[in-house]
């Protein structure tokens, strides 16, 4: 099992810049690209974080007190990891000139991602150029950006890419496609972007172990999720400004159903080790018209049985859009086989 530090407070930074409210123009994409062609690539680095830091923001969840890091992604949007934001009534962004503006919840993608969109006056930002990691290689120099404590000052970490194309558990999903970096990163970082020598964003700073198994310390083990995985559910966002991906009503963890493992199993009294115990329903959902109810157990989902490594919330995002999701159920002593059709939810919907 792997122990994992999210949210909460920064601990420090390897560099701390201080941004004026007058900042120049972003450089052109073409411009970037020319230049950096000219530089090693820590020389490109250099010049890719100085493009980036005003665009990385600091997010702050007033009624849970969490707080950690965005960047502006559109026009007054900008994109964090869900946790983040996670119960938060009110959010305000502070921007890297010290502002700060109210944000409002536009999208998120959890609990398939740990990703959400929020939407701020746009005035004055400068949006961050989205990139890909393909093509980085292990030992290929990346930076995270995030927001900061001391006055809330953007910080950069300096690290290689370790690793690509990981798989993650995190929270009852396997996160495909992480990124592991050397880079430090802390409490506080939580939604930063990683960028690579030409600037562009390639990954959302996610999570950084701190242990493996129950004794066994491990450093310099940090995890974003890579672009290519987030691009759909950003970019549709972007261009429709609705939620892209289709619901059923249980799919959240914590809110409507809890993973099952054999230490869940034993304390909950529970006839099966593997699956997913239905605590809440959402009202009016797909899940709440098929007669889904709490008490219920989600066993497998077209067929297929739901075990440590397919969850019930990656199995559900294998359900091609627009397909009906066949679901295995456990009601007492009676094992049910029910239909559901994930729709789109209602912009603003839980």
């Amino acid at each position: 099992m792997l122990a994992v530090a999210l949210g909460g407070g920064v601990a420090g930074a390897l560099v701390s810049t201080r941004l004026d409210e007058d900042s120049a123009p972003a450089p052109t994409a073409t411009a970037t690209a020319a230049a950096a062609a000219t530089l090693t690539p820590e020389e490109g680095l250099r010049a890719g974080i100085q493009t980036v830091l005003p665009s990385v923001v600091t997010v702050f969840a007033q009624e849970t007190g969490s707080y950690g890091s965005g960047v502006v992604v559109g026009d007054g949007i900008v994109m964090t990891n869900y946790h983040v934001v996670e119960g938060a009534g009110a959010v305000t962004v502070i921007l890297a000139t010290g502002e700060e503006r109210p944000a409002t919840a536009l999208a998120d993608d959890s609990p398939f991602q740990d990703v959400a969109l929020l939407r701020i006056d746009g005035t004055g930002l400068r949006v961050a150029r989205l990139g890909s990691p393909e093509g980085l290689l292990p030992g290929d120099p990346v930076a995270v950006v995030s927001g900061g404590v001391f006055d809330f000052t953007n910080q950069v970490k300096v690290g290689v890419l370790s690793a690509a194309g990981l798989d993650f558990p995190k929270d009852g999903v396997v996160l495909r496609q992480m990124l592991q970096t050397d880079a430090t990163v802390n409490h506080g970082d939580s939604g930063g972007p990683m960028i690579n020598s030409r600037g562009e964003v390639v990954g959302l700073v996610s999570s950084v172990i701190r242990r493996v198994g129950t004794d066994q310390a491990v450093t310099g083990v940090s995890l974003a999720q890579s672009m290519d995985a987030l691009r759909p559910f950003v970019e549709a966002v972007l261009t429709t400004g609705v939620n892209p991906r289709p619901r059923i009503g249980i799919e959240r963890v914590g809110r409507h159903h809890i993973p099952i493992d054999d230490e869940r199993a034993s304390a909950m009294g529970l006839p099966v080790t593997r699956g997913a115990a239905i605590i809440g329903v959402e009202a009016n959902s797909p899940a709440a018209e098929a007669g889904i109810a709490a008490g219920d157990i989600v066993l497998a989902v077209n067929g297929v049985p739901i075990d440590v490594e397919r969850p019930f919330v990656n199995l559900l995002a294998a359900v091609p859009t627009g397909d009906e999701a066949q679901l295995t159920i456990l009601r007492g002593e009676q094992a049910l086989e029910v239909t559901v059709r994930p729709r789109f939810a209602v912009p603003g919907a839980p």
